[in-house]
């Protein structure tokens, strides 16, 4: 009977091997959480206080660094808490632990990547103050395979963008905060808009947030926004095709639109086809967004380069 035994778990263990994905793999990531300033350039150089996640313990990164995965591939995030107060980290549409994690503390959320898109994580404790102090980022699901394209057999791209769009409230919160004073979360009047932690001139120069290509090439622009305000992104002379709207897709012929809203908390993965020759600017549609502490034009800002 022991040779049955074998041969059953033998069997078993074959039939979940042929149902894992051809190319899933582990990926492991630490993201230690912690205190620092933050150099917006925007407006001539203002220091703010800011929270954030980062992959080496020290500096704050923001937005936190982005976490890629496909398909059917196992993910375990670490967090480590190296700040003096309690945060949180939460995958929106993917994990659902809120567990707080005390200073000094860690914690592990691992979970399968199942469906290909573009997610926000954040920290949700502490009335927004956290978040808005700096603490999130992207994650982002490829196909199982590893190709081009914007889930399996979906629309293809030659490249892709990660765009992570936010504000902050420099005197009202985010020093406040930092300071260890109490803020009034009542009051809420941001006065830097961020498009990468850049704003104005510096995204328009960033080639990291520039959408530059040859033409007949397609970029794939993933966004998602952390901050507490709409964010209503105008392609200036171009359309876009919405893929997917807050992890929902879209049916095919994809809306086409020059301005797309990402309310906060909201993410969209938009199809961008470079079919004329020239330089245009992406900015946000609201006239204060623009602005970099009064300073215009010093908020969220790219280019679109087609060569």
């Amino acid at each position: 009977m022991k040779w049955q035994l074998v041969v059953r778990s033998v069997a078993v263990m074959f039939l979940c091997w042929l149902a894992l994905p051809a190319n899933a793999a582990t990926r492991s990531y630490t993201l230690y959480i912690t205190a620092g300033t933050l150099t917006v350039n925007g407006a001539g150089g203002a220091t703010m206080s800011a929270w954030g996640y980062t992959e080496v313990a020290g500096t704050p990164k923001f937005p936190g660094p982005t976490l890629t995965a496909n398909e059917g591939d196992t993910v375990n995030i670490t967090v480590v808490n190296n700040h003096t107060i309690n945060h949180n980290f939460l995958i929106r549409g993917v994990t659902t632990d809120t567990t707080a994690i005390a200073p000094g503390g860690n914690r592990v959320y691992s979970f399968t990547a199942s469906t290909a898109g573009s997610y926000l994580y954040h920290d949700t404790l502490n009335s927004n103050i956290n978040r808005e102090m700096g603490m999130y980022g992207m994650l982002w699901v490829g196909p199982s395979d590893g190709s081009s394209k914007a889930w399996t057999n979906g629309p293809s791209y030659s490249f892709q963008r990660m765009w992570v769009v936010g504000e902050m409230d420099k005197s009202r919160w985010n020093d406040v905060a930092g300071s260890g004073g109490t803020v009034n979360t009542s009051v809420y009047k941001p006065n830097y808009f961020l498009i990468n932690g850049q704003g104005g001139f510096d995204g328009m120069g960033n080639t990291a947030t520039t959408i530059d290509g040859g033409v007949g090439q397609t970029a794939l622009v993933r966004i998602v926004n952390g901050g507490q305000f709409a964010h209503s992104l105008h392609f200036h002379g171009n359309h876009i095709q919405v893929l997917t709207v807050n992890g929902v897709r879209q049916t095919s012929p994809y809306k086409k639109l020059d301005v797309i809203n990402i309310p906060p908390l909201g993410t969209a993965d938009v199809l961008f086809v470079l079919n004329q020759l020239g330089m245009y600017p992406m900015h946000i549609h609201t006239a204060q967004m623009e602005t970099a502490n009064g300073v215009y034009l010093n908020g969220v800002a790219t280019m679109i380069i087609m060569r």
